[in-house]
């Protein structure tokens, strides 16, 4: 029963990063309740992505975090469908010096990488037929792929198991945090929304008045904003700054009956297309640089297709020549301005915490961040996994974590 309990903490956000920081704190004995809007997440970040997990990045907190998921993964992957088949990325000439440059930074955290020529990304895929513009590639056979929501819903049933709650349909209608205490005012709905729904709430600061649902008030000691692209909505409630904008990313299911690539994990191309096998089909990504910031889930379907993924694809592969739309999606990505996450301490005269602004990479970091961001919680102090770089006071000291690798 919700009503009249008290909370040690309440996470506000459920997605795969919200169910993992519920997890974790559960975990370190602390009475948890998550709440989100939607719990089946049918607009979050959580569910509209690539299902990529690298720990191929340059910044040391960001391999460490990722490092430490992947470790947690590889013991639960037949649970979250985690496929270790590596990650193959293929450089220009204005980037692989840069990859090599990192390599020992990347090792010295135990990431097994190794750098290629383009004749060797050849041998390794035959397929990529076509080397002009790749001055060499990396390859690492721990990073992979894994299934998004078979990941949340671990989360959350261990949670569960753990004797944390989750409140659906559920809009933070205001919050008053106070040193040692956390009033949240509460709208919970009658109804499942529709998406179309979701996104007016989200996005014009709470239901409409055609809306029909139930105020409540909810008290805790401290609260976690884990909202994903939508953590600015919570950030606005408590007067803090946000940093993060929401941009559009699409992906492509497309066919091509005579290319098969099972047998590779996610492959980067030159030109920022990403594709990796996708059951009899192919998932293929791409982020225009010219992309406007903002709600919006509009798929642009095979136009995009013809004009982003099919011209790239085709430049790097011979087989791709007759490849085909099927259908596709879009989410979001919460970009930060340095493109790493916001973990940590979100006021330091007060019990407000965050995780958030992942620009990408909150399924790869997920159990990492909510490890660490818990231990932060119920000790004081960041433990086994400091993620301390990524907390909001380094956009005022100047020292932002600027990370490279971001498709």
């Amino acid at each position: 029963m919700i009503a009249g309990e008290r909370f040690d903490v309440i996470v506000i956000g459920a997605g795969v990063v919200g169910s993992s920081v519920a997890m974790a704190l559960a975990e370190r004995g602390l009475k948890t309740l998550a709440v989100d809007i939607d719990l089946s997440g049918r607009l979050s970040s959580s569910e509209k992505n690539a299902g990529g997990v690298r720990a191929t990045w340059w910044q040391r907190v960001n391999i460490a975090l990722c490092r430490a998921s992947i470790e947690y993964y590889q013991r639960v992957r037949d649970e979250v469908g985690f496929r270790q088949k590596g990650y193959l990325w293929l450089y220009d000439k204005d980037t692989f010096a840069g990859a090599v440059e990192h390599i020992p930074l990347q090792r010295e955290l135990g990431h097994q990488i190794e750098a290629l020529t383009p004749t060797d990304v050849h041998c390794r895929v035959p397929e990529i037929d076509k080397l002009d513009g790749i001055a060499g590639a990396t390859f690492s056979p721990e990073d992979g792929l894994i299934n998004p929501n078979l990941l949340k819903e671990h989360y959350r049933a261990c949670a569960l198991k753990l004797g944390a709650q989750f409140l659906d349909r559920t809009y933070v209608v205001a919050i008053d945090a106070g040193a040692s205490n956390v009033r949240l005012q509460c709208w919970q709905s009658d109804e499942p929304h529709t998406d179309e729904g979701l996104i007016r709430m989200m996005t014009q600061d709470g239901p409409g008045e055609a809306e029909t649902g139930r105020v409540f008030e909810l008290n805790c000691d401290s609260i976690v904003i884990a909202g994903g692209a939508w953590s600015p909505t919570a950030m606005k409630l408590l007067g803090l700054r946000n940093w993060t904008q929401p941009i559009r990313r699409q992906v492509c299911i497309v066919d091509n009956r005579e290319t098969n690539l099972a047998n590779y994990g996610m492959i980067v191309d030159t030109s920022g297309v990403y594709f990796h096998n996708e059951g009899p089909h192919i998932l293929a990504g791409y982020s225009p640089p010219d992309e406007p910031p903002g709600y919006h889930f509009n798929y642009d379907g095979e136009p995009f297709f013809l004009n982003e993924i099919w011209p790239r694809m085709y430049a790097r592969m011979s087989s791709m020549e007759r490849l085909r739309h099927v259908t596709g999606w879009a989410g979001l990505y919460e970009v930060s301005p340095d493109r790493s996450a916001i973990v940590g301490r979100a006021d330091p005269t007060k019990r407000v915490y965050e995780a958030h602004s992942f620009s990408g990479r909150g399924v790869m970091q997920s159990y990492g961040a909510g490890q660490a961001l818990a231990d932060l919680i119920a000790h004081g102090k960041y433990s086994a996994f400091d993620a301390s770089a990524l907390s909001r006071d380094r956009f005022d000291r100047n020292e932002q974590v600027w990370e490279e690798l971001h498709i």
